[in-house]
């Protein structure tokens, strides 16, 4: 009795130390451990902001016991959850690409230091895994989704995949962290850009969802960096537009202008002649008569010659006596 209190109690502190100390712990099997290093690496993958395309970022190594066990402790691990790496490296430079196509030498997971996950032993270097993270649960589920579509050529339907998935990671992806990795797929196959030119609006809406959430805005920069540059083209492009607009109104115009300027020419140029009558009154004007000197000089009344001289400026399309003078 004595003897199974004291084993309780090691397991108590056992279990304490790899559950509570050790989000991320396991057994790992390899082939020919002689060709690989005695550590697990795990690295923090982050995101780029120019292309989106993730690097890993080297945070901690953990040792592996001859039983197989290794276990990083909770420190390395942020609050919030994060994609991660864990992986091997093998001893010699030269085999690590051969060694690297025969078997998966690196596992990747979501996790957070709350989290506890546990690679269980397998065959395999990085068997499966048991997780408590929602987030990494989720993501399994996508990577089902999206392995539908990963060997299609010649039958990939373009439009078929971006109806579903955009539905997919829209309806049935509920944390945003997986959304942005679905996002990242669209990407990836250039359709991104396309759909946020179709549907704005919801882009614009789940950014302002992410800026509203606690994740760190490194996670997201690179869908915000894309947001802005297709939202600049279209600007840009409405610019251009508009100016096209406007410079063929402007075209348009000129053309009505040129066209009513060119046919009241015609019409001045194909005016009445001046009776003879008229070209007496006319000339008399230019001599420097006043009406009624016109008038007593031609015999006719006053009102007779006003006549004369508003049809000679309608014939002239002139509309003053000044310039009936500067008419040679």
């Amino acid at each position: 009795m004595k003897a199974f209190r004291y084993f309780f109690l090691y397991f108590l502190v056992v279990t304490a130390n790899i559950f509570g100390q050790a989000p991320v712990s396991g057994h790992i099997s390899i082939e020919q451990p002689e060709k690989w290093e005695n550590k697990v690496y795990l690295s923090r993958m982050d995101q780029k902001e120019n292309n989106g395309s993730y690097k890993a970022t080297p945070i901690a190594t953990a040792t592996i016991n001859k039983d197989g066990f290794f276990a990083f402790d909770q420190h390395e691990f942020t609050a919030d959850d994060r994609m991660y790496k864990i992986q091997l490296r093998s001893l010699s430079v030269q085999e690590k690409k051969k060694l690297s196509d025969k078997i998966k030498n690196h596992r990747l997971f979501i996790a957070s230091k709350k989290d506890t996950i546990i690679f269980n032993r397998s065959k395999t270097t990085f068997g499966s895994y048991t997780t408590t993270n929602k987030a990494d649960l989720e993501w399994r589920k996508l990577k089902k989704f999206n392995a539908r579509f990963e060997n299609l050529t010649s039958d990939f339907d373009t439009k078929q995949y971006l109806l579903e998935t955009k539905g997919y990671v829209k309806d049935s992806l509920q944390i945003l962290l997986v959304k942005l990795i679905g996002i990242k797929a669209l990407d990836d196959r250039n359709l991104l850009e396309k759909d946020i030119v179709k549907n704005p609006k919801y882009y614009m809406d789940l950014l302002q969802e992410l800026k509203s959430s606690e994740l760190d805005p490194a996670t997201y920069i690179y869908f915000e960096n894309k947001l802005t540059v297709v939202n600049q083209e279209l600007t840009n492009k409405k610019y251009h537009t508009s100016l096209w607009v406007n410079g063929i109104a402007i075209f348009v115009i000129v053309l009505l202008v040129s066209f009513i300027f060119v046919s009241k020419k015609k019409q001045n140029t194909h005016s009445p002649p001046l009776s003879k009558q008229e070209q007496i009154v006319k000339h008399l004007i230019q001599s420097g008569k006043s009406n009624k000197e016109i008038a007593n000089e031609l015999f006719v009344s006053i009102s007779t010659v006003k006549t004369h001289i508003s049809n000679i400026y309608s014939k002239l399309s002139i509309s003053n006596r000044q310039e009936l003078l500067s008419k040679k």
